[in-house]
């Protein structure tokens, strides 16, 4: 299991380099298998780097007991242990990676800048879809999930153009899932990013893609 916030060496860069584009995925869902639109109690922002950077922000978090971190098919990979309002970068564009909590993805450079709230709030956004954003759900669905093209990266080690956002608080790579149970280093048996994942649900899906560092 890895330590958040040791082999430091490995992940930080000391000079700022170009911009660095990148798809920003939000997930407004719930613990249990419906939640309300416009008031969801786990709220992350997934920042999808074309560097093969990650940059997470947790808003309100209720989600426990589940299974986190991010892992191949094969289940090679790093654990996570996801804290309500916090902020952690990785590189995912390799298996074997540390997480580092309370940094942000800055320019290029993963930066200890404390951690800081999703872009669009912590909490549910009182007007859907949000400026500039484009909305792929907005009502309460369980056991699904839907695919957004994103700005072209690697990740594990292999090219990605497509994220498929589960309502089960995961992001997949290579095909979606809708596993709601058992889920662990290997299951669903794709490539995975993985927050909490658990039976849950999810009322709000959307993204946009930029150019240039945030």
């Amino acid at each position: 299991m890895a330590t958040i916030g040791s082999g430091r060496s490995s992940l930080i860069r000391h000079k700022a380099g170009p911009a660095v584009n990148y798809t920003l995925v939000r997930y407004e869902g719930a613990t249990t298998t419906s939640g309300t639109v416009g008031a969801s109690t786990c709220i992350y922002e997934a920042y999808l780097f074309t560097d093969g950077f990650v940059e997470l922000r947790l808003g309100n978090w209720a989600n426990s007991g589940g299974f986190s971190g991010h892992y191949t098919a094969g289940g090679t990979g790093t654990s996570l242990s996801p804290s309500a309002n916090t902020t952690y970068v990785w590189n995912a564009s390799g298996t074997t990676t540390t997480f580092y909590s309370g940094y942000q993805y800055i320019n290029g450079v993963a930066t200890a800048a404390g951690s800081i709230a999703p872009s669009l709030g912590a909490s549910s956004v009182g007007t859907w879809p949000p400026t500039n954003w484009t909305s792929l759900q907005n009502a309460s669905v369980d056991d699904n999930f839907v695919s957004v093209t994103i700005a072209p990266t690697t990740f594990f080690g292999t090219s990605r153009t497509t994220a498929y956002i589960g309502s089960n608080a995961y992001i997949t790579f290579g095909a979606g899932s809708d596993l709601y149970s058992g889920l662990s280093a290997t299951v669903p048996a794709v490539d995975k990013f993985m927050f909490n994942a658990a039976d849950r649900s999810y009322q709000r899906v959307a993204y946009l893609t930029a150019g240039g560092s945030k």
